[in-house]
Protein backbone atom coordinates (compact mmCIF):
# COMPACT_ATOMS: atom_id res chain seq x y z
CA UNK A 1 0.00 0.00 0.00
CA UNK A 2 3.06 2.29 1.16
CA UNK A 3 4.69 1.93 -2.18
CA UNK A 4 2.17 2.26 -4.06
CA UNK A 5 0.93 5.87 -2.76
CA UNK A 6 4.71 6.60 -3.10
CA UNK A 7 4.15 5.62 -7.02
CA UNK A 8 1.59 7.74 -7.44
CA UNK A 9 3.13 10.64 -5.78
CA UNK A 10 6.20 10.07 -7.85
CA UNK A 11 3.81 9.84 -11.11
CA UNK A 12 2.19 13.17 -9.96
CA UNK A 13 5.89 15.23 -8.86
CA UNK A 14 7.29 14.13 -12.67
CA UNK A 15 4.08 15.50 -14.19
CA UNK A 16 4.62 18.41 -12.72
CA UNK A 17 8.20 18.72 -13.81
CA UNK A 18 7.22 17.72 -17.28
CA UNK A 19 4.08 20.39 -17.46
CA UNK A 20 6.67 22.89 -15.78
CA UNK A 21 9.20 22.34 -18.60
CA UNK A 22 6.84 22.00 -21.33
CA UNK A 23 5.63 25.47 -20.60
CA UNK A 24 9.07 26.97 -20.24
CA UNK A 25 9.98 25.45 -23.33
CA UNK A 26 6.57 26.87 -24.56
CA UNK A 27 7.55 30.63 -23.30
CA UNK A 28 10.84 30.64 -24.54
CA UNK A 29 9.96 29.73 -28.06
CA UNK A 30 6.68 32.23 -27.99
CA UNK A 31 8.77 35.05 -29.88
CA UNK A 32 9.61 33.11 -32.44
CA UNK A 33 5.71 31.92 -33.13
CA UNK A 34 4.80 35.71 -32.70
CA UNK A 35 7.15 37.17 -34.91
CA UNK A 36 6.10 36.73 -38.33
CA UNK A 37 7.30 39.41 -39.87
CA UNK A 38 8.96 39.04 -43.34
CA UNK A 39 11.21 40.82 -45.83
CA UNK A 40 9.92 44.34 -47.35
CA UNK A 41 8.95 43.23 -50.61
CA UNK A 42 6.84 45.22 -53.61
CA UNK A 43 3.33 45.93 -52.80
CA UNK A 44 1.01 48.87 -53.84
CA UNK A 45 0.27 50.33 -50.63
CA UNK A 46 2.24 50.03 -47.06
CA UNK A 47 0.18 50.64 -44.09
CA UNK A 48 1.66 52.61 -40.67
CA UNK A 49 -0.57 50.45 -38.05
CA UNK A 50 -1.69 52.88 -34.86
CA UNK A 51 0.43 52.31 -31.70
CA UNK A 52 4.09 52.32 -30.76
CA UNK A 53 6.41 54.86 -30.10
CA UNK A 54 7.30 56.66 -33.82
CA UNK A 55 8.99 53.27 -35.03
CA UNK A 56 6.17 52.30 -37.30
CA UNK A 57 5.55 55.69 -39.25
CA UNK A 58 9.38 55.94 -39.38
CA UNK A 59 9.92 52.63 -40.76
CA UNK A 60 6.84 53.50 -43.37
CA UNK A 61 8.62 56.32 -44.50
CA UNK A 62 11.58 54.05 -45.08
CA UNK A 63 9.81 51.79 -47.12
CA UNK A 64 8.09 54.42 -49.19
CA UNK A 65 11.32 56.42 -50.17
CA UNK A 66 12.87 52.73 -50.77
CA UNK A 67 10.16 52.40 -53.69
CA UNK A 68 8.67 49.58 -51.94
CA UNK A 69 4.72 50.83 -52.60
CA UNK A 70 3.49 54.40 -53.51
CA UNK A 71 0.99 55.20 -51.36
CA UNK A 72 1.08 55.06 -47.01
CA UNK A 73 -1.83 54.29 -45.18
CA UNK A 74 -1.83 55.65 -41.68
CA UNK A 75 -4.62 54.33 -39.00
CA UNK A 76 -5.25 54.41 -35.32
CA UNK A 77 -4.80 57.87 -33.63
CA UNK A 78 -4.38 60.91 -35.92
CA UNK A 79 -1.37 62.05 -33.75
CA UNK A 80 1.46 60.40 -32.50
CA UNK A 81 4.25 60.88 -29.63
CA UNK A 82 7.70 61.07 -31.17
CA UNK A 83 9.92 62.05 -29.15
CA UNK A 84 8.32 65.02 -26.14
CA UNK A 85 6.41 66.15 -28.74
CA UNK A 86 2.76 65.57 -30.02
CA UNK A 87 2.71 65.64 -33.77
CA UNK A 88 -0.14 65.29 -36.28
CA UNK A 89 1.01 61.64 -38.47
CA UNK A 90 0.41 62.88 -41.91
CA UNK A 91 1.85 66.19 -41.55
CA UNK A 92 5.10 63.82 -39.91
CA UNK A 93 5.20 61.95 -42.51
CA UNK A 94 5.46 64.82 -45.32
CA UNK A 95 8.22 66.64 -43.45
CA UNK A 96 10.06 63.49 -44.02
CA UNK A 97 9.36 63.39 -47.92
CA UNK A 98 6.22 61.71 -48.59
CA UNK A 99 3.95 63.51 -50.90
CA UNK A 100 0.80 64.16 -49.13
CA UNK A 101 -1.69 62.89 -52.03
CA UNK A 102 0.29 59.93 -51.25
CA UNK A 103 -0.63 59.40 -47.44
CA UNK A 104 -4.15 58.42 -46.31
CA UNK A 105 -5.73 58.51 -42.64
CA UNK A 106 -8.03 56.07 -42.00
CA UNK A 107 -10.62 56.78 -39.41
CA UNK A 108 -12.45 54.15 -37.24
CA UNK A 109 -9.50 52.00 -36.40
CA UNK A 110 -9.35 52.12 -32.84
CA UNK A 111 -8.34 48.36 -32.62
CA UNK A 112 -6.26 46.00 -34.98
CA UNK A 113 -9.74 43.96 -36.56
CA UNK A 114 -10.93 46.78 -37.23
CA UNK A 115 -7.98 48.12 -39.32
CA UNK A 116 -7.51 44.97 -40.78
CA UNK A 117 -11.57 45.52 -42.08
CA UNK A 118 -10.72 49.32 -43.25
CA UNK A 119 -7.58 48.40 -44.75
CA UNK A 120 -9.31 45.73 -46.71
CA UNK A 121 -12.31 47.76 -47.83
CA UNK A 122 -9.57 50.65 -49.24
CA UNK A 123 -7.84 47.77 -51.04
CA UNK A 124 -10.80 46.87 -53.06
CA UNK A 125 -12.33 50.57 -53.14
CA UNK A 126 -8.91 51.17 -55.35
CA UNK A 127 -8.83 47.75 -57.27
CA UNK A 128 -4.86 47.64 -54.92
CA UNK A 129 -3.92 43.96 -53.76
CA UNK A 130 -0.82 44.02 -52.09
CA UNK A 131 -0.18 45.28 -48.90
CA UNK A 132 2.76 45.67 -46.45
CA UNK A 133 1.59 46.06 -42.88
CA UNK A 134 4.12 47.70 -40.61
CA UNK A 135 3.91 46.87 -36.58
CA UNK A 136 5.74 45.92 -33.85
CA UNK A 137 7.67 41.96 -34.53
CA UNK A 138 5.73 40.41 -32.04
CA UNK A 139 1.99 42.22 -33.30
CA UNK A 140 2.37 40.41 -36.44
CA UNK A 141 0.79 36.70 -35.35
CA UNK A 142 -2.15 38.66 -34.44
CA UNK A 143 -2.11 40.89 -37.59
CA UNK A 144 -2.13 37.90 -39.89
CA UNK A 145 -4.68 35.79 -38.24
CA UNK A 146 -7.02 38.60 -38.60
CA UNK A 147 -5.81 39.50 -42.02
CA UNK A 148 -6.01 35.96 -43.40
CA UNK A 149 -8.58 33.60 -41.23
CA UNK A 150 -11.20 36.20 -40.18
CA UNK A 151 -11.03 39.34 -42.76
CA UNK A 152 -10.23 36.38 -45.00
CA UNK A 153 -8.20 38.63 -47.85
CA UNK A 154 -7.51 36.00 -49.81
CA UNK A 155 -10.84 35.56 -51.04
CA UNK A 156 -10.66 38.25 -52.27
CA UNK A 157 -7.42 38.01 -54.41
CA UNK A 158 -5.50 40.28 -52.06
CA UNK A 159 -2.08 39.28 -50.43
CA UNK A 160 -0.36 40.89 -47.24
CA UNK A 161 2.45 40.39 -44.80
CA UNK A 162 3.89 42.10 -41.88
CA UNK A 163 6.73 43.92 -41.59
CA UNK A 164 9.27 44.49 -38.48
CA UNK A 165 8.96 48.46 -37.60
CA UNK A 166 12.56 47.52 -36.38
CA UNK A 167 12.31 48.42 -32.73
CA UNK A 168 15.19 48.11 -30.82
CA UNK A 169 13.87 46.27 -27.92
CA UNK A 170 12.81 43.33 -29.86
CA UNK A 171 14.87 39.76 -30.19
CA UNK A 172 12.60 36.75 -31.23
CA UNK A 173 15.11 34.50 -29.73
CA UNK A 174 15.76 35.90 -26.14
CA UNK A 175 12.90 38.76 -25.90
CA UNK A 176 12.56 37.28 -22.59
CA UNK A 177 15.64 39.65 -21.40
CA UNK A 178 13.41 42.41 -21.91
CA UNK A 179 11.05 44.04 -19.68
CA UNK A 180 8.92 45.38 -22.80
CA UNK A 181 9.22 42.41 -24.66
CA UNK A 182 7.81 40.24 -21.93
CA UNK A 183 5.19 42.34 -21.45
CA UNK A 184 3.87 42.39 -25.30
CA UNK A 185 4.29 38.88 -25.82
CA UNK A 186 2.05 38.29 -22.84
CA UNK A 187 -0.47 41.11 -24.41
CA UNK A 188 -0.44 39.15 -27.27
CA UNK A 189 -0.67 35.67 -25.77
CA UNK A 190 -4.09 36.71 -24.38
CA UNK A 191 -5.41 39.56 -27.52
CA UNK A 192 -4.88 36.69 -29.99
CA UNK A 193 -7.25 34.06 -29.00
CA UNK A 194 -9.51 37.08 -27.40
CA UNK A 195 -10.11 38.31 -31.32
CA UNK A 196 -10.53 35.20 -32.53
CA UNK A 197 -13.30 34.46 -30.09
CA UNK A 198 -14.64 37.54 -30.31
CA UNK A 199 -14.48 38.42 -33.87
CA UNK A 200 -14.53 34.84 -35.17
CA UNK A 201 -17.30 33.18 -33.33
CA UNK A 202 -19.26 35.39 -30.99
CA UNK A 203 -19.58 38.26 -34.24
CA UNK A 204 -21.28 35.95 -36.56
CA UNK A 205 -23.41 34.66 -34.06
CA UNK A 206 -24.56 37.92 -33.61
CA UNK A 207 -23.69 37.93 -29.75
CA UNK A 208 -20.76 40.30 -29.77
CA UNK A 209 -22.27 43.33 -29.62
CA UNK A 210 -24.59 41.75 -26.63
CA UNK A 211 -22.20 40.56 -24.67
CA UNK A 212 -20.30 44.14 -25.20
CA UNK A 213 -23.19 46.27 -24.38
CA UNK A 214 -23.96 43.59 -21.18
CA UNK A 215 -20.69 42.68 -19.51
CA UNK A 216 -18.54 46.31 -21.35
CA UNK A 217 -17.69 48.26 -18.50
CA UNK A 218 -16.82 44.42 -16.69
CA UNK A 219 -14.24 43.76 -19.81
CA UNK A 220 -12.94 47.28 -20.01
CA UNK A 221 -11.96 47.06 -16.13
CA UNK A 222 -10.25 43.36 -16.49
CA UNK A 223 -8.15 45.20 -19.71
CA UNK A 224 -6.91 48.27 -17.44
CA UNK A 225 -6.48 45.71 -14.46
CA UNK A 226 -4.54 43.11 -16.78
CA UNK A 227 -2.75 46.25 -18.81
CA UNK A 228 -1.72 47.74 -15.02
CA UNK A 229 0.05 44.30 -14.36
CA UNK A 230 1.80 44.41 -17.32
CA UNK A 231 3.82 47.94 -16.95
Amino acid sequence: MKQAVMAKGMMVIMMVIFFCITVVVVMLNSGRFFDVTQRAHQADVIVALGGGDGERIDKAAELYKSGYATKIIVTGNSKIWIGDTYVNKIRYLADKGVQADNIVFLSQTSNTMKEVLRVKEYLLAQHLHRVLFVSDPPHARRIMTLAQSLARYQDDGLSCSVVSSGVLWWDRKSFYHNRKAIRFVISEAIKLPSNYIAYGILKPLGLYDMLRGEFGDVLRYLKYKIQWILD
